[in-house]
This record gives C-alpha cells, structure tokens and sequence, in this order.
C-alpha cells in the first residue's frame, strides 16, 4: 500500500517497557503482545534521549491527510498538542474522544492540536479519523523521521509546546481530559505544572522502597559472607514494593503520573534490588543460586531497556536464558532488545525458539509471525498465524460464550488479514476481516476490522481549498482560484472534473501545467498524490461592473464556487468522479 505499513503492530509493545517483579511475575511475553490493550513501542533502535521539557520542540513538516503541509513552525505564537498515535493501538483510540473533546474546548483560546500518524496508509487513517470525528489535522510520518526526531518509543506520546516553541509538558500513554486539561492550563498561564495525588504516592513509594533496600544490602555487605537476612529483607521490601507499583499503574488515574518518572524511579529501585538477588545468589551453598541470578539479569535487562541500551539488555537476558532456559520472561525480554535492535532475524529465531517451549498459546505463535512480517517473510508468517488460528479456533469451540476467546479469536483473524494486505492480496484480506467482525463483534477488534476493510475500498476523491480561495475580476475580465484534488486510495485513478451551475453567458475552466479545459477535464492521478488546479472563470459578457468569486472545499467530491455579479447571482458546482 504505497510501501506504507497498514499498521505497526507488529511491533513490540509497550507493555515491555516494564519491570520484571520475582514473585508477581506477569509473563513478558504477555505484557510484548498485549498490543490490543496497551500502546506499542515503535520498532527503531534508540534515537537518543527524548526532547525533555524547557528544550526547544524539534520542527517539523509533513504532508497532511486532506491537503498540503503542516509545520510546526507555523503554529508559533500558539500552544501546541503534538500527539504521536496510530489507528491499531487501543490506548490511542481510547483516548482519541478526549482529545476530541479536549480540542474543541481549548480551540477558543488559541490551542492547536495536531495528530502526527505513524507509518500507516492514508485511505486507513482516513476512515479512523473520520469515524471518530477528528476535526484538528492529522499529518503522516510516513519513514517515522519526526517519530525519530522526538525519539517517540512508545505511543501514544503527547507533547505540548508553549507559545515560543518550548516543550512544557510531555507524557507516553493513554491520556484523560482532565489530566491534559491540567496540563494544558498550566502551559497557557505560564504556571508549574501540577503533580497529581497519584503521582505523588508513586514517587513516594518508589523512593521509600529504594532506601529501604539500599539500606538493607549495605546493612548485608557490611559482613563477610554477606548477612542472608538482610538480603532475604531487601528481596521482600523491593518484590512487595513492585506489586505496589504494579497496582498503582493499574488505577484510573495512572495517566497523571509521568511515564519517564516511573523509568527513572523504577529503575533505580530495580537497580538495588538486582544487586539483592546477586548477592543472595553468590553465597556459599545457596539453594536460590540459579533463580536469583536469573532474576538479576532479567532486572537488569529491564533497566537497559528503560536507557534504551539494547546492546546490553540483550546480553543480560541471553545470560537469563543462559541460567533458565525455560523461562519466557528471559525469551521475551531478548526478543524485546532484538526488534529494538532491528536484529529481526535474532527476533524470529527468539519467537520460534519460544513458541516451541509453550506451543499451546496463540499469543507465541502470533509473535513469530510478527518477526516473519518485519523480515516480509509473508508466507511464513501467515503459516504462524494459522497455527495461532488453529488454538483459538479450539479454545472459542469449548466455550463460545467465552468474551475473552472471541476477543482472541477476532484478533487472529485481523493479524491474518494484515499479513495478507502487507503482501500485496487485498482480496485475500477482505473475507478475513469479514471473519473478525462476526467472531468478535462490538470490541476494539470489529472496529479494526472494519475500517481496514474500508480503507481497502476505493476511497473518494477530495476536493480541497487552497490559500487562493477569493478572487475580484473586472468587468469582463476573468478571474481564478485554486482548489486542490486529492486521491486518498491506494490505487492511481482517472480523475474527472467538471462544473455545472454555471449562469449563462460565463465559463469556467480546469487549468494545470499548461492545459486549460472548459467546463470539464480528465487526468490521471497516482495513488495518494494530489494536484492544484486553477478554477478559471470568466464573464462571456459585460458584467456591469467589478464581480467576486469565492471557492468553498471541505475535501468531500464536490465544492462550490460562489459568483457574485451585478448581471449574476450563481453558485456554480465542481464535481469530482
């Protein structure tokens, strides 16, 4: 499709920038393919150190979806809401009708939002924004350069910079109203931003529990062999303070809390309690040797990932895997550094490696179709995908009243159709997605469905207004404007205009490059290109004096050009087919 991505959830995803807690243990396999719950992290290796708040915002430009460029640049004066989203990641659209919402009401006192979309096709982020009533623009990162630029690991990520340019606000996943509100008015009043309760709490825990088990591991190193106990104190303090944390992110108003504050908070308190395990696990005749090796490296891992060190964490988890070589936490993380690494071959031969050690799950094998996708091994992947179909189609049959089975269900059938659409066979896809909806019906997966299956239709032609909207003619004098026609499919197409409408004794003309044709023209026009037209319009008769014309496009097929003379009153329509 135009050597776009029709999505980029065959990326890793977000719920890998995560920590690894000995004794709550979520499988991180579970959290790299919980792409259908939380957002996904893009797969680029490291770009640098995020822009921080008080840095100049990286500048941009880039194509917009309904016509000509945005730019960063041109909004200066203003506030702006950058947010980094795509049409297949949950927590964007989750969190889209705030935005919506968001933006209507901040729009009145100067705000600009705009939607910077990841690497998708057009005719696709077309259907969503339309379906969900997005009013500010939305531009394409097609090769992921602005993604780059703001080193946007994970979406959706929202920015907001000031009237001078400056980023004052930043944060990584899904976004509330309020939560952006507050955001939003403390960046306009020139005010510090607000810290939330929850926020608050997290930080405090965060921090008592990182003394407390600095404390109890220096309390152990101060003897010789280290004191058991006090490191058996310091692995309880930090895995209970983990849960903690855990059910911390887990509530409603977790979105408050700053992303890279949970990092660097995080990481330090998993930092100590690494160094707990490896003092545990070194001591003479340990009965916990391995475990705790094993969990050291894996929390070390954790925290290379969180630098966005993928060198290293990679070596961390293969020592993991080393040590526990049935431990999928161990897999996942390794699998996690090689995507990050662009190592996608690494990446397959992790997923192979693990769908081997646990072939009874979907999720195993949906992940090495992944790897297969990114090496654009179609055939492979779709060879996964069907064994993944295979065990959900299983699992669906023992319970169909089972929501979470259908979920799963629908959700293989969309990965299936995606392959298919990244391999060229749209009429491969279509009775895919038609399976996905009815499988899944009223979730976040028939929503997918269905505007992927649109988006594969031929998407009509837009008409477009210009910066050449107004025009003056002098008696019997012609005039013009500009308009511009848009092809949003992902098929070039023949495109007719003409005009109709007109009053008698006036002409209009389509011109372009050199040609000028009356009353109607037809071109070819590729696959999501666009072209300017000049609308020529002319008086074949005296006029009785200087007349007016004004052209209104709202990128539907057709617009209309208002002529206001003393000898006519018309509003003459432009069709597009």
């Amino acid at each position: 499709m135009d050597g776009q991505s029709v999505m980029s959830e065959e990326q890793p995803c977000m719920s890998t920038i995560m920590t690894v807690t000995a004794g709550a243990r979520v499988s991180m396999r579970r959290r790299i393919l919980m792409s259908l719950a939380l957002a996904a992290a893009l797969a680029a290796p490291a770009f640098g150190a995020a822009p921080a708040p008080d840095t100049q915002a990286p500048s941009f430009a880039l194509p917009s979806l309904h016509a000509g460029h945005w730019s960063l640049a041109s909004t200066r004066g203003r506030v702006v809401v950058v947010n980094f989203f795509a049409t297949w990641c949950p927590p964007c659209r989750a969190e889209t009708p705030d935005l919506v919402a968001t933006e209507k009401r901040y729009a009145q006192k100067g705000v600009v939002f705009v939607g910077v979309d990841d690497r998708e096709d057009p005719a696709l982020v077309a259907v969503f924004v339309k379906t969900k009533g997005i009013r500010y623009p939305v531009v394409l990162d097609s090769d992921g350069s602005v993604s780059k630029a703001y080193d946007v690991r994970a979406i959706p990520t929202t920015y907001i910079v000031d009237r001078n340019g400056v980023i004052r606000y930043r944060q990584v996943d899904q976004l509330d109203a309020t939560t952006l509100a507050g955001a939003l008015d403390a960046v306009l009043s020139g005010s510090p931003l607000p810290q939330s309760l929850a926020a608050r709490n997290f930080s405090n825990t965060a921090s008592a529990a990182t003394s407390a088990v600095q404390g109890s591991v220096a309390t152990a190193k101060a003897s010789t062999p280290p004191a058991s106990g006090a490191l058996d104190e310091a692995i309880a303090t930090g895995t209970a303070a983990n849960k903690k944390l855990d059910a911390l992110l887990a509530r409603p108003d977790a979105d408050s809390i700053s992303y890279f504050e949970v990092n660097a908070t995080r990481d330090k308190l998993n930092t100590a309690l690494a160094e707990a395990y490896t003092l545990r696990g070194s001591l003479p005749g340990s009965k916990t040797a391995t475990d705790d090796q094993t969990q050291a490296a894996l929390l070390r891992g954790q925290v290379l990932l969180d630098q966005e060190q993928y060198t290293q964490a990679g070596e961390q988890f293969n020592t993991a895997l080393q040590l526990s070589p049935k431990d999928t936490n161990a897999y996942d993380g390794a699998y996690m550094a090689a995507y990050e690494l662009k190592d996608y071959a690494k990446a397959q031969q992790i997923a192979s490696a693990e769908a081997t050690l646990v072939p009874d799950d979907p999720e195993s094998w949906l992940t090495v179709a992944s790897a297969q996708n990114s090496l654009k091994n179609y055939s492979a992947a779709l060879d996964a995908e069907r064994t993944a179909l295979d065990l959900a189609t299983t699992a669906y049959a023992k319970d169909p009243t089972s929501k979470s089975d259908a979920y799963e269900l629908g959700r293989v059938w969309l990965k299936m159709a995606r392959t298919q659409v990244m391999a060229g066979d749209v009429s491969a896809a279509k009775p895919l997605l038609v399976q996905s909806q009815a499988a899944a019906p009223g979730t976040i997966v028939a929503q997918q469905s269905g505007e992927l299956f649109a988006s594969l239709e031929p998407a009509e032609l837009a008409i477009d207004s210009t910066e050449a909207r107004e025009a003056l003619g002098a008696t019997s004098q012609p005039a013009k404007v500009y308009v511009t026609v848009r092809n949003p499919s992902a098929a070039s197409r023949q495109v007719s205009l003409r005009a109709t409408g007109l009053p008698p004794k006036w002409l209009l003309s389509f011109c372009y490059s050199t040609v000028c044709n009356p009353f109607k023209v037809s071109f070819m026009l590729p696959a999501g290109a666009s072209k300017r037209i000049e609308l020529l319009v002319a008086p074949l008769a005296a006029t009785g004096g200087p007349w007016s014309m004004r052209v209104d496009a709202t990128g539907k097929t057709t617009a209309s050009v208002k002529v206001e003379a003393k000898t006519a009153n018309a509003s003459i329509t432009i069709h597009a087919s």
